[in-house]
């Protein structure tokens, strides 16, 4: 809780991404992150960006929170509450948000979804 206590209202109320993204993203990092560092760049380049790679893998959570709300942006997300902020609807809303993250997250860090989750293509999918 230490570490994501900064990442609330789009990083101490800066307005930036979701805290509730960068949280899923942390959450998958403390997964899937790499433990040492690569042995050759080549490696490197596909542990990262291969088929399936953890890039992949981590460009899919703000693809999808996106594609679920509309924007990864705070002060997008909450504009309806600039002058009400913390009130109860505010909260709530925010609240959804960190539930839905982290139920996505902990679906993504199941390790046999690594390879469906991490071989999809870079960017916002379209049906």
């Amino acid at each position: 809780m230490c570490l994501m206590t900064g990442f609330g209202a789009g990083m101490g109320h800066f307005g930036d991404t979701c805290g509730a993204l960068v949280g899923g993203i942390a959450a998958l990092g403390a997964v899937y992150g790499r433990r040492e560092a690569p042995i050759t760049p080549q490696a490197g380049r596909e542990q990262m960006l291969g088929t399936p790679g953890l890039y992949r893998l981590f460009n899919r959570l703000p693809n999808e929170f996106k594609s679920r709300f509309g924007s990864t942006q705070c002060r997008l997300l909450t504009s309806q509450w600039r002058k009400t902020w913390l009130c109860k609807d505010h909260v709530l809303f925010c609240r959804n948000l960190i539930v839905e993250m982290a139920g996505l997250a902990a679906e993504m860090a199941v390790p046999k979804d690594l390879a469906r989750w991490g071989s999809m293509p870079f960017g916002a999918q379209h049906p």
